[in-house]
């Protein structure tokens, strides 16, 4: 299933059972350039090397709603609160569904599917506190994949409570289809002189942590096995920089972090966050950046670079390739 985490799709405020309106793409801006040099082509890979994540499986309730075959995930379509499925239709106008559900913990943004082809999801107030309670932003939400049905799958223990200058709590949600782990990020409790945040093994079987790596906010994350072994790689809330930690064969987080780059360093970066890491191929990394201070701020504001990284297995590290800039999409 083809998924997107906002912007895209515009269309306007409907239900599944209302007539789809025809939607109109957010233009989009791009500057290109290949920096990086030729790679090895990837079928030369090592076998073992690339993101764990072949076991995703789109939802079982899907096939239910004759939508088409690409469907697109959404979490601020406009005129919608919390998660949409929508689909382009052959004769042009885009279908919207949303179940009753999806709204009941307001504004989400962060969301990951495992292999049943359950959706976890997490609140994020990035415009207003109207809908999302900062007591309720470390909660993780699951969306059954038989159901459809969105309700409450952990709540997050934070080392302090929310506080008024940081309404975040869980920003970034990745699965391991090696270790069958939901991971979780949560700046929860951070302020501007203390970096509390934390990183969540979770296990989706029990609901409960198995292991956690406290004093760091993270945002996107994402697990990639690389020459050297499989580690979680997360971008800092705090600053440009991509991290990373080694997983154990259980999928348990190491406390060693590791400094891969900062996207400030890349030709023509910006001072950005890393919302979402993503492995497009088995040697290539996509890193969606946006400005993030951890304040409220409107929709309109949002501006994203995409930077795509190249790994070397030789070294294993990675090497900058090319930035683009989008504009309009949240």
């Amino acid at each position: 299933m083809a998924v997107i985490a906002g912007g895209g799709w515009w269309a306007m405020r409907q239900r599944a059972s209302e007539q789809p309106t025809v939607a109109a793409v957010t233009p989009v801006t791009s500057q290109s350039q290949d920096l990086a040099p030729a790679s090895t082509p990837e079928a030369t890979l090592p076998p073992n090397i690339g993101p764990p994540t072949g076991c995703i499986h789109r939802p079982a309730f899907v096939s239910q709603l004759n939508l088409g075959d690409q469907i697109y995930i959404g979490t601020n379509l406009k005129g919608y609160t919390g998660l949409t499925l929508s689909a382009q239709q052959p004769d042009g106008r885009v279908a919207v569904y949303q179940h009753p559900t999806w709204d009941d913990a307001g504004n989400l943004a962060a969301y990951v599917l495992d292999q049943a082809g359950n959706i976890y999801v997490a609140p994020a107030p990035f415009v207003s506190l109207d809908e999302n309670l900062p007591e309720e932003q470390n909660n993780i939400y699951k969306i059954d994949t038989h159901t459809g049905v969105m309700s409450l799958f952990i709540k997050l223990p934070w080392a302090q409570p929310p506080n008024t200058t940081n309404p975040y709590g869980v920003m970034g949600l990745t699965y391991d289809c090696d270790a069958h782990s939901l991971y979780a990020s949560s700046v929860a409790g951070s302020t501007y002189d203390e970096e509390l945040g934390r990183i969540f093994q979770i296990d989706p079987a029990t609901a409960t942590v198995v292991s956690q790596l406290d004093g760091v906010d993270a945002f996107g994350l994402a697990a990639y096995r690389g020459a050297a072994g499989k580690r979680l790689y997360f971008g800092s809330a705090r600053n440009s920089g991509i991290r990373s930690v080694a997983l154990d064969e259980t999928g348990a987080l190491s406390a060693e972090q590791r400094l891969e780059f900062y996207l400030l360093q890349a030709p023509g970066g910006q001072d950005e966050r890393a919302k979402r890491i993503q492995f497009p191929k088995r040697d290539e990394m996509l890193v969606k950046g946006i400005e993030f201070n951890y304040t409220l701020r409107a929709a309109s504001d949002f501006k994203e670079h995409d930077y795509t990284y190249r790994y070397d297995p030789a070294n294993d590290a990675w090497e900058f390739v090319r930035m683009r800039l989008r504009e309009g999409v949240q």
